[in-house]
């Protein structure tokens, strides 16, 4: 975000019961830059959201003495040079890469019968709407181009929650293509659900096995050097 705002220090999110983090905008005119340089790829919602947050946040000062309006000194940004421009295909990756990163998941999926447990490997991304399926979850099924919406539930402190669901092959086509942009946290689930796979009796013996194998020797080789410095 070319330097923009901060990360605040932890707490204790109570839904969770683990420590957070927050990035935030520390001023209106980092606000301003931040949603200036995100606009292209927000979707309804959260454009809708910013603006009206803007206006409101403009619309107080109509009601306060005019020696309260403006700064004593103008507050100025300094943005860091952009880079080589990313190709659109780049750009809607980088997208549903970050969506990814913050409401995804890639786990194994755990069948039981009475003689014994099987897992399968499948990938998902969670969103709640209460007017329907998230436009988030069909623009990411748009941008990678498999995957099913399932939906809606409730429960475990979630109402009208639509999840982006994608079995073992789709998985494994997916998670190269936004490999780029994922962030170490979800490459580590990643590769340990994948590696996984081989220790457990798997649900179906289906070619992706071997697929999962030849993943996990190239991006485990990509994710440890991608992020030394």
């Amino acid at each position: 975000m070319g330097g923009l705002g901060f990360l605040s220090a932890p707490y204790l999110d109570e839904r969770s019961g683990t420590f957070a983090y927050q990035w935030r905008a520390g001023s209106f005119e980092e606000t301003q830059a931040v949603v200036a340089l995100l606009w292209a790829n927000l979707g309804t919602v959260k454009r809708a959201q910013a603006a009206e947050a803007l206006v409101r946040f403009r619309g107080q000062y109509g009601t306060i003495r005019s020696r309260h309006r403006t700064p004593i000194r103008a507050r100025r940004l300094s943005l860091s040079l952009p880079g080589p421009a990313a190709s659109t295909k780049e750009q809607r990756l980088a997208w549903a890469a970050g969506l990814f990163d913050g409401e995804g998941s890639t786990e194994l999926h755990t069948r039981r019968t009475l003689a014994r447990t099987w897992f399968s490997l499948r990938s998902r991304v969670s969103q709640c709407d209460a007017q329907g399926v998230p436009e988030v979850l069909q623009r990411f099924q748009s941008v990678v181009g498999c995957g099913r919406i399932d939906g809606p539930t409730s429960g475990e402190g979630y109402e009208n929650a639509y999840k982006w669901d994608a079995g073992a092959d789709d998985t494994l086509r997916v998670l190269p293509m936004i490999w780029p942009w994922l962030g170490i946290v979800k490459r580590v689930q990643a590769i340990d659900a994948i590696k996984s796979v081989d220790a457990l009796p798997v649900l179906r013996r289906h070619p992706w096995r071997d697929e999962a194998r030849r993943f996990t020797q190239l991006y485990t080789e990509t994710s440890s050097s991608s992020f030394q410095t």
